[in-house]
């Protein structure tokens, strides 16, 4: 007989969106007791920081979801892979601070982000802003929250003038984009994926896009939020993306309000393939 729980054993996601909303806003308040205060920093890999800061943050949401959910899996950017998770019937996802570098050089464009996988699909999630007290959040099938406000996408259908998170210059690149974009709106001042996202299910932009490869614990809680919001969220070559896998691998993340999404992969697919074909080059 099989040791994993069943799923009406298991508790309601709304259940679960409140501890993670809990985890994040407590966790979020553990950050802040660091921002501009300079924590001790290093690298992990080259150009890969970490500080101080992301270790505390990451015991906060262990204290909290670990201690609570004994049983479920943990996937941590700051933790070292417990394969464990694999077995286990749902499996937190978590990125203590996604923008680690716009943390340490004092700008605001960082969050928290937690994710609950189940069946590897995220099924609930909080992810906090905290300098801005914002907390975005959803659950399968109940709709997207900013606090207590349920949010949705924007309307926009054309791809013209949109409003993308991105920097001008490197949207407009003739390098990297095959096809190339219409006129834009870009701000290119955010780099946490996960925070573009939001802003997109929020109905603030109408698509981010990144040909930077993300991780599970980058975009699980994002997707949810935006597709709980009405939005796409897809890796660029089109197709959804399986959370905690043996082997994550890190996918090009599309986030886009539905009447535009089309138009953006347009873009994405060409340009992902000259990408594939420059390193194929570099390798050989």
């Amino acid at each position: 007989m099989s040791t994993r729980r069943a799923v009406d054993d298991l508790p309601p996601l709304d259940a679960e969106t409140r501890l993670l909303a809990e985890a994040v806003r407590e966790a979020g308040r553990v950050a802040l007791g660091y921002f501009r205060h300079r924590p001790k920093m290093w690298e992990k890999r080259p150009n890969d920081p970490v500080s101080e800061a992301d270790l505390a943050v990451n015991e906060s949401l262990r204290a909290t979801l670990g201690a609570r959910r004994p049983d479920y899996g943990w996937l941590s950017e700051e933790d070292a892979d417990d394969t464990a998770r694999l077995g286990a019937r749902r499996t937190w996802v978590v990125d203590p601070i996604d923008g680690t570098r716009a943390f340490l050089q004092g700008r605001d464009c960082f969050v928290v982000s937690a994710a609950l996988v189940e069946d590897g699909r995220p099924v609930a999630a909080a992810i906090c802003r905290p300098t801005h007290d914002n907390l975005y959040s959803a659950w399968r099938g109940g709709g997207a929250w900013l606090n207590d406000r349920p949010i949705r996408v924007s309307d926009t259908d054309r791809l013209d003038d949109a409003r993308v998170l991105g920097d001008e210059d490197w949207m407009h690149s003739k390098r990297l984009w095959p096809v190339p974009w219409p006129r834009l709106r870009c701000r290119g001042d955010c780099n946490a994926i996960a925070l573009r996202i939001c802003l997109v299910a929020a109905g603030d932009y109408d698509a981010t896009v990144s040909l930077r490869p993300s991780n599970d614990w980058d975009v699980a809680a994002a997707e949810l939020i935006l597709e709980e919001a009405g939005g796409v969220c897809i890796t660029g070559m089109g197709h959804p993306h399986a959370y905690n896998s043996p082997k994550p691998k890190p996918p090009f993340v599309v986030a886009a309000a539905p009447g535009v999404s089309d138009a953006v992969m347009e873009r994405m697919v060409p340009a992902l393939e000259r990408r594939a074909e420059r390193k194929a080059r570099e390798r050989g």
